[in-house]
């Protein structure tokens, strides 16, 4: 709002049925409080400012979970919905965020991934590399102890940031790397879906997209976009979903320069699509996850024709290498969207735009 900024911080429970997390209005989630939004712009050297702003947040955020590493260890007393009095242990499971702060939360650097050790310049093979491990982490952090030299080694082979005492260092039983979570609207509608129409924007030209959007026969069950979408700014996820249902049948037909065939980008659109829409689904099979990995198979299998037509020189893109994640991911926590940003995207309003107008505003 205007000239104030507000970083949300929640928290919910895994055993709450999805369908009740989705409204807002169960207060499914909680408010813990607010991280500092603070650049620390007086400390002049980047890159010593960049590790202050980090510390700060991992210092704040392990202040505000404190409080569940004594039940999380010896469990604690809790009344299930049918009004049965059990022993439970509250453990991170999930942490559900857009790609900057899996990175923050997991010390990892930028242009990598909080999973995996993938290299930098291998992020658009279509294979998971060694996971991140746990104790090797813990057991880089533990070098604080030793001189400033040696506990950043310890870390730069670790793959981390030199963080002191991340928030989830003495949390009982926790696995940031694992915790990582898939996230529809970042990692897809806002992330891969934007780069897709990008990308055809820039092969056809934006007067011939925007002329087949203004040509579309208005439908009751589709988005019409009357002025096209090359003036189309802040786009959101759910015109991005508008754009999934139509975007296909605007490019069959449209000829490719120099007469190339344009078959392989349409299978590599359509197999994107499909991953998008198979990752929505509610719930899954081993025939619905084996599907999901085809149709990623096959928009690597097809993704040479963007760099035919000079679209892209490489695929070092975190987001495209997140999705080999995805399948395990599910069979390991449940479908996505038991964990999408959209949820907590909406609380805002309710925690922090509506709370704030009601206040003095200071």
């Amino acid at each position: 709002f205007r000239n104030k900024v507000a970083y949300s911080f929640y928290l919910t429970l895994g055993v709450i049925p999805k369908e009740i997390r989705r409204r807002p209005s169960r207060q499914a989630h909680i408010l813990l409080g607010f991280l500092p939004t603070t650049k620390l712009s007086h400390i002049k050297n980047k890159d010593t400012r960049r590790e202050a702003v980090s510390n700060l947040f991992h210092a704040c955020a392990r202040r505000m979970l404190a409080p569940t590493k004594e039940p999380a260890r010896n469990g604690m007393r809790l009344t299930s919905g049918d009004g049965l009095v059990r022993r439970g242990h509250p453990l991170m499971a999930i942490i559900a965020t857009d790609y900057p702060e899996q990175l923050r939360a997991t010390c990892c650097k930028n242009g990598t991934c909080p999973k995996c050790l993938v290299p930098k310049d291998k992020l658009g093979d279509n294979r998971v590399y060694e996971p991140r491990r746990i104790k090797d982490v813990l057991t880089a952090l533990d070098a604080i102890d030793s001189s400033a030299e040696q506990f950043v080694d310890a870390c730069t082979e670790a793959g981390i940031k030199p963080i002191q005492h991340p928030f989830w260092e003495d949390l009982p039983y926790a696995d940031p790397f694992l915790s990582i979570s898939p996230d529809i609207l970042h990692e897809l509608l806002q992330g891969l879906v934007k780069h897709l129409v990008r990308w055809l924007r820039e092969i056809f030209g934006d007067d011939e997209i925007d002329a087949r959007f203004e040509r579309m026969t208005p439908n009751h069950s589709l988005r019409f976009f009357k002025y096209g979408i090359s003036n189309l700014c802040n786009v959101s996820g759910q015109e991005h979903k508008d754009l999934c249902r139509v975007i296909l049948g605007v490019i069959i037909g449209l000829p490719l320069p120099h007469g190339q065939s344009p078959a392989r980008l349409i299978r590599a659109v359509r197999s994107m699509l499909d991953f998008v829409y198979l990752a929505q689904y509610p719930s899954h099979t081993s025939d619905t996850l084996a599907e999901q990995q085809r149709a990623l198979d096959k928009f690597h299998a097809n993704k040479s024709i963007f760099e035919e037509l000079g679209i892209r020189t490489d695929w070092n893109i975190p987001k495209l290498h997140k999705l080999s994640h995805w399948i395990p991911s599910t069979t390991l926590f449940g479908t996505a969207d038991n964990s999408d940003t959209q949820y907590s995207e909406r609380l805002h309003i309710d925690t922090a735009k509506l709370a704030y107008r009601a206040s003095n505003h200071r």
